[in-house]
């Protein structure tokens, strides 16, 4: 199987990411962090390995694998984010491969809808919430499979589900599992009229922490983003950049224009979001709420949130 290793020109070029303020007590039951905390997600920044899933089953969709190169290093088990993309393309997966691969550098195991050998396609398809829950089961069996490399890495009670666009819609409804513990929709949200097959009714069933991220009024999805905001029970954060339109938080534009810092600022969000609900890091918590939001201070951010 083909793998490519990311190491000291991505450090490099992300270090912006890695400064950190505090330590972080992890989310899991008390008897089990009896030892000095791990450092904030923040705070870590491994090498990244590509891969492709190991094809153990039969699931909605091929996976490609984004994880620490070397597990060893790596304290305790590792959660898992499965990411969707948008579009609803669940053959190619190359649209949010740099979202993906740092977010892995910070100590997150990614499974991302789309085959590992697949070229880069234009396909659209329509959501199936399978292709993200396919992927939990994965990781679920993976952790356990006599010659996995993740055997025993994984902490499958730690998983978190995101996507972009058509994706976040197949990670809102994917948000429904009990085995989920958070989401994330980035550009997205659930139509009015349910367009693409799937209504805001579905917000119902969401009983994790949900973030809705998106780019402001240029942003096809931030009318459906704030709506869903306002009507969901869980607590929730909305976090809002105008100047990133639809796709800038992807690819790096600021209004419209090459920018990789808005990008670096996506990443800084996925990174927190899933280090305080996966990770219960205290310090990533307060980078959303409280009086000292950090990234409530961040230039062209307005964040809100409501029920914790």
């Amino acid at each position: 199987m083909k793998n490519a290793i990311f190491g000291p020109a991505l450090v490099a070029a992300v270090t912006v990411l890695v400064a950190v303020t505090a330590a972080v007590v992890p989310g899991s039951p008390a008897a089990e962090v009896a030892s000095a905390p791990a450092p904030p997600a923040s705070a870590v920044f491994h090498p990244v390995v590509r891969e492709g899933a190991a094809r153990t089953g039969d699931y909605a969709a091929e996976y490609t694998v984004y994880r620490p190169a070397d597990l060893d290093r790596v304290r305790g088990r590792l959660p898992v984010v499965v990411f969707g993309n948008g579009a609803c393309r669940h053959t190619s997966n190359n649209e949010l491969l740099t979202l993906e691969t740092l977010l892995a550098a910070h100590g997150f195991v990614v499974v991302a809808v789309g085959g590992f050998d697949q070229p880069a396609l234009t396909e659209n398809g329509s959501p199936e919430p399978k292709v993200i829950t396919d992927a939990i089961t994965w990781a679920e069996r993976e952790n356990g499979r006599r010659g996995s490399a993740l055997r025993d890495r994984l902490d499958t009670r730690r998983i978190g589900v995101t996507g972009h666009s058509c994706g976040g819609i197949e990670a809102l409804v994917a948000g429904a599992d009990p085995r989920v513990k958070s989401v994330l929709s980035l550009d997205s949200g659930f139509f009015a009229d349910g367009t693409l097959g799937y209504g805001r009714e579905n917000l119902r069933k969401l009983h994790t922490p949900v973030l809705f991220a998106d780019g402001g009024p240029d942003d096809v999805a931030y009318p459906n983003s704030g709506a869903n905001y306002d009507l969901v029970t869980v607590p929730a954060v909305r976090a809002t950049n105008p100047a990133a339109g639809h796709t800038g938080f992807v690819y790096g534009q600021r209004a419209g224009n090459p920018d990789p810092s808005v990008r670096e600022e996506a990443v800084r969000v996925l990174v927190a979001w899933f280090d305080f609900t996966l990770n219960g890091n205290r310090a990533a918590r307060d980078y959303f709420l409280g009086p000292d939001c950090g990234l409530c201070a961040t230039p062209g951010w307005t964040v809100t949130s409501k029920n914790f």
